[in-house]
């Protein structure tokens, strides 16, 4: 991954340093990856799915937008035609009309950067799951972060261009 990223053309100086680690809960591996990140001094930190393709310029390419943090909206569940971007209990399906970048209430965590600062910000814990009312559903571990993010009128932003460039392996994006 590194390597693909290192392809890209970027002016001025950049390490980009690969953290892994794996568990059951995703939460805590999130908590994990973030604490390494800080440990380093990293600037920002990208969160990735493998089961995402992109192209190599696309670190690059977020980091030009200059947000605290970022996503890109790709395809969930093909059967549902559901999407990772949200707004309040519905998902954003990308048209032609689209803007290159938009603000939305949240992104499911497949390919987005943050500016570390934002952490400092946010109230531990970051990813959590929490129960959905009175339900036996828990929402995903990222809806409470984007929550916080909103409350700290922290933006999340999805950007449009490289979204339509970014396809699930996982979903059958690809098999067409």
């Amino acid at each position: 991954m590194t390597a693909h990223f290192q392809q890209s053309d970027f002016d001025g100086e950049h390490e980009i340093r690969v953290f892994t680690t794996h568990g059951s809960i995703l939460p805590e591996v999130r908590h994990r990856l973030i604490g390494d990140a800080i440990g380093w001094d990293a600037t920002h930190v990208l969160m990735l799915s493998p089961e995402l393709t992109f192209p190599p310029d696309s670190i690059h390419r977020l980091l030009m937008r200059g947000r605290g943090a970022i996503g890109v909206n790709y395809l969930k569940d093909y059967a549902k035609k559901e999407f990772s971007a949200y707004r309040g209990a519905g998902t954003i399906i990308p048209d032609g009309k689209s803007p290159e970048t938009e603000e939305v209430d949240g992104v499911a965590l497949g390919m987005v950067l943050f500016n570390m600062p934002l952490f400092d910000c946010i109230d531990l814990p970051f990813f959590k799951y929490e129960q959905v009312g009175n339900t036996p559903a828990f929402a995903e571990d990222y809806v409470p972060f984007w929550k916080q993010c909103r409350e700290k009128e922290i933006p999340c932003v999805i950007d449009h261009e490289l979204s339509k460039e970014v396809k699930s392996l996982h979903h059958g994006e690809l098999w067409h």
